[in-house]
């Protein structure tokens, strides 16, 4: 079994070019590219993406159902995904990145308003669970909690759920509205949208919370530079952490004032965060590559460490207009 979470949290060690002396001039150094996911590796992690998630399936009283992520708790040990009749409460250590022996399926009108709208519930703790390749599969008898009644339950589930986030793209009035959690799956759909949809040349960001899958993000945020789009945050707007990364992509970038950019450090690396890391850590790597691509060699630089130290991991800094302006991330 692959490990769950390989590169949403952690960051890959790689070598960073460094200076060299000895001469009264300054010497041109090479500065090196450090990628999560080389350039030339990305079709293929898609590719292995989409054959994952496609094995991703809750059978339910002889049904069989997609199921995709809604959102996972670290300190609670819970992923939430979502199926046509309600949702699943999966359990699982994300410390030892192994699954727990609990699973509850909730049948529900309104996904949106649980506490309300909920008409069935089923559980148990006693399921046997095995690993079968990238898999894990949880099988066995779900307890209704009303009837007491026994109902059959096969869950398969792997890293896809969660690394692929759970962002929609839709198109609005020749405007492309993106929201919710990035991850592989954003890259799908944007790709998507600048190969079927040409004409389109604006994304315009509704809610994004963050992203589970920095790696992948990062070439999301490629593809939407080299496609030359304009990403446009509205005065109603909001984008955090790996959302403010895609929103400084754009080739054009437009920003409403009320609009709200916020940014942190991210954890961790040898179980420091990251603005506990010296400046010369290769863990800062494939950030730095990005964002030299985006800001330049000078400001890209500042602009990530300036992001770091705006605040911890589990706190969150909006960034401010006199900001926004510092770092050059309005040009509309």
């Amino acid at each position: 079994m692959k490990k769950l979470l390989p590169l949403i949290f952690v960051s890959l060690i790689a070598t960073v070019g460094c200076n060299s002396g000895g001469s009264d001039k300054k010497k041109e150094v090479e500065i090196a590219e450090v990628h999560h996911i080389k350039p030339k590796d990305v079709a293929t992690y898609i590719e292995n993406f989409k054959m994952q998630n496609q094995a991703l399936n809750l059978e339910f009283k002889g049904a069989d159902y997609n199921i995709s992520l809604i959102d996972f708790d670290m300190d609670k040990n819970i992923i939430l995904a979502k199926f046509d009749l309600g949702v699943v409460y999966i359990g699982f250590d994300f410390d030892t990145e192994e699954p727990i022996n609990s699973l509850t399926v909730l049948e529900a009108t309104n996904i949106n308003d649980l506490e309300n709208s909920v008409t069935a519930s089923y559980s148990a703790t006693d399921l046997s669970i095995n690993e079968q390749g990238d898999n894990f599969i949880y099988a066995g008898d779900l307890i209704d909690a009303q009837s007491n009644g026994l109902f059959n339950v096969n869950l398969t589930f792997n890293e896809s759920l969660i690394s692929g986030g759970n962002s929609e793209l839709t198109v609005e009035d020749n405007i492309a509205l993106l929201n919710g959690t990035l991850g592989s799956k954003t890259y799908i759909q944007i790709n998507k949208l600048i190969n079927q949809n040409p004409s389109i040349k604006t994304i315009k960001f509704i809610s994004i919370d963050g992203s589970v899958n920095d790696a992948i993000n990062m070439h999301t945020g490629r593809s939407i530079r080299n496609a030359q789009l304009t990403t446009y945050m509205p005065s109603d707007g909001e984008a955090y952490s790996g959302g403010v990364d895609l929103f400084v992509s754009g080739y054009k970038r437009k920003y409403e004032i009320g609009g709200k950019l916020g940014v942190h450090a991210w954890c961790c690396e040898a179980g420091k965060p990251a603005d506990q890391l010296g400046k010369d850590h290769p863990g800062h790597g494939a950030q730095l590559t990005y964002f030299r691509e985006l800001l330049g060699n000078d400001l890209g630089p500042e602009f990530y460490f300036f992001t770091i130290n705006a605040a911890s991991f589990d706190d969150e800094h909006i960034m401010t207009k006199a900001e926004l302006d510092k770092y050059k991330l309005i040009t509309d």
